[in-house]
């Protein structure tokens, strides 16, 4: 059996254990019948999870600049907070706020996943879509609520695209 037929079947395997065990918790009585209604709808549930993991699987990509990033974003999500709380305060004083588009290219090194994740983590700025631009770091289609770069865009990202 190839390899990735063995961690199909070991994954399933998990989630049928795990689903099955965590049936048995909540059902009152034990009985052959229960057993059997548990053990079948965890296999379809197994199924299910096996099934929308493989769909989604991201490619987490390469870890250059992770951790100055992981670093920076604590400090990114302070400031952008108090940012907004400041902006929020001129919008409920009758101040029109409004956020712009920007398409920025990753720097090389940096996974689309994990960045775009950090990026959308903070008040200010929200990842809507990723272009795959083959061989070169991929475009990433931003919404955010302030001018300029937060650090974390600065470590992450290159200046605009367009």
């Amino acid at each position: 059996m190839p390899d990735s037929h063995v961690r199909a079947v070991v994954e399933l395997l998990s989630w049928w254990s795990l689903l099955f065990a965590l049936y048995l918790v909540f059902i009152s009585a034990v009985s052959v019948l229960e057993v059997a209604v548990g053990a079948g709808a965890a296999g379809l549930a197994a199924v299910g999870a096996w099934a929308a993991r493989r769909a989604v699987r991201p490619v987490v990509g390469p870890a250059g600049h992770c951790a100055a990033a992981l670093w920076a974003w604590p400090g990114t999500l302070l400031a952008e907070t108090v940012r907004l709380a400041v902006l929020t305060a001129a919008a409920l004083g009758g101040r029109v706020v409004e956020g712009r588009w920007r398409t920025v290219r990753l720097r090389p090194g940096v996974g689309a996943a994990w960045a775009c994740a950090l990026m959308s983590g903070t008040p200010g700025g929200c990842v809507v879509e990723v272009e795959d631009t083959g061989p070169v770091p991929p475009l990433v289609r931003l919404h955010t609520l302030f001018p300029g770069r937060s650090r974390l865009e600065e470590l992450l990202t290159e200046e605009d695209a367009g």
